[in-house]
Formats: structure tokens, sequence, C-alpha cells
């Protein structure tokens, strides 16, 4: 698989849920919308631009909210 620097305009890009970026903590993820990375995006993308890899991913922790 042949992978490339991720591309992005104007500090945003339009990231799905396939994404890695849609777990992390550091994306500024936007469904429907350009989602923003407080990393400057360093990751890489395949071929279809889905970011696949990125050496700055953090899992986002998500909390649960009292019932």
């Amino acid at each position: 698989m042949k992978l490339q620097p991720i591309s992005f305009s104007g500090d945003v890009k339009s990231i799905s849920d396939d994404d890695l970026c849609a777990t992390c903590r550091h994306c500024d993820y936007q469904p429907g919308d350009m989602s923003g990375c407080h990393q400057g995006w360093p990751g890489l993308e395949d071929q279809n631009q889905y970011v696949v890899e990125c050496s700055r991913h953090e899992q986002q922790v998500h909390m649960l909210e009292p019932a």
C-alpha cells in the first residue's frame, strides 16, 4: 500500500469515520464538514485519501454521562 503525506487545505480536511483521525484526541472532528488537527496533520494517507497512520495519534477517551 503506497502512503503519502496527508493532503489538506487551510489547516482543515474532510475526514470520515474510517479515518484514523476520527478517533484521535488531537482532531477537531466535524462529521459532514471540514475537520482540523491540533498537531498539523502529521500522518499518512492511502491512495483513497483515508488517514491510516499517524505518529501522534492518541485515542480519545469518551466520558460517559451519568444516567
